[in-house]
């Protein structure tokens, strides 16, 4: 799990470490080489985090009668951390003079989707539908739970809360999905992990990720938005990629390492990418490739020293990754 953490991790950090958009990050061209690789793996990245979401879940799910009490953890967990993220983030946009919104409409950020931790609002109210689901005991089956699975993919389809889109529920939709499938991948493993599931799955991978390489490297596109584009087809990579890659992905110590830190690593990347201004002015002379690697490098490691900080200090742990001090690693 905490390798399969790492390359996520990579993956999200080289994404914003290139920009989201044509004006943001290195400033590339749609043509180029990096918005080529940032588009290979567009239904790969989130679908993925997702995914290990839900298998962990699985292992430690909540209890018949302790929904209360599980439902406070998640916010402890999910929701301190995002409450000071973003703000710190607000905070160092308004400083830096990045486009903050006013003063009096910092609340905005707390309710409505906020850059990149729209993931983790969407993860919350996922949580949610769980404790729910869980208590009527929609999962207890294999059958109930394919049932579920198929009902999911309605509103993961069709987005009814875009225009209404509060604490990321249009994003919440996106996400659920893909957290049933690793849940199910986990709970129904003897089913879902079979070998026959497993060749099913890689075949499925080869031919729709192939076909969706084939079309990223013969066209020229912009910046690819998986969550304003959803379809059948970006459904289906990221779900037979994160079951294959839970099987026949070996553990890795690096990758391991950085899975250790995935919550803070996706909480803070931003904040250290942005504080390397080397893509404008003087620095144009340096070969983009460095300039690539140099944010990644700082993307990644920003947050693992400030996690070790923050574990050095009265409620750190707490704040940064929404852990008690003593509290083991998940």
């Amino acid at each position: 799990m905490q390798t399969l953490r790492g390359i996520a991790c990579l993956l999200l950090v080289a994404f914003h470490a290139v920009g989201a958009k044509g004006t943001s990050g290195l400033h590339v061209p749609d043509d180029s080489a990096y918005r080529e690789f940032t588009n290979l793996f567009v239904y790969i990245r989130m679908p993925l985090f997702t995914f290990l979401s839900g298998f962990v879940y699985a292992y430690r799910p909540v209890r018949a009668g302790h929904g209360l009490q599980f439902a406070g953890k998640k916010l402890r967990r999910l929701g301190v951390p995002l409450i000071v993220a973003s703000t710190l983030l607000y905070l160092v946009r308004s400083a830096t003079h990045d486009g903050a919104s006013p003063l009096r409409q910092m609340w905005t950020i707390y309710v409505f989707p906020y850059y990149h931790l729209w993931f983790v609002q969407g993860l919350l109210l996922v949580f949610a539908v769980i404790v729910v689901l869980e208590s009527l005991g929609a999962l207890s089956t294999v059958t109930r739970f394919m049932i579920v699975l198929a009902l999911s993919v309605a509103p993961y389809y069709y987005g009814p809360f875009e225009r209404h889109n509060v604490l990321a529920i249009h994003e919440a939709t996106y996400l659920l999905p893909f957290f049933l499938w690793g849940l199910g991948a986990n709970r129904y493993r003897d089913v879902l992990q079979s070998r026959r599931a497993l060749i099913a799955t890689f075949l499925c991978f080869v031919v729709t990720q192939g076909l969706h390489t084939h079309f990223v490297l013969t066209h020229t596109l912009g910046p690819i938005d998986p969550d304003k584009s959803r379809s059948a087809f970006g459904l289906l990579i990221g779900m037979s990629a994160s079951l294959c890659a839970v099987q026949l992905v070996p553990s890795g110590r690096l990758m391991g390492k950085l899975g250790t830190s995935s919550y803070p690593i996706y909480l803070y990347h931003p904040l250290f990418i942005n504080a390397v201004h080397l893509g404008a002015g003087p620095w144009r002379a340096i070969p983009m490739v460095l300039v690539f690697v140099a944010r990644v490098i700082v993307g990644v490691v920003g947050p693992m020293l400030m996690e070790r900080v923050a574990r050095q200090m009265p409620f750190g742990q707490l704040l940064l990754e929404g852990r008690a001090a003593s509290a083991a690693k998940a």
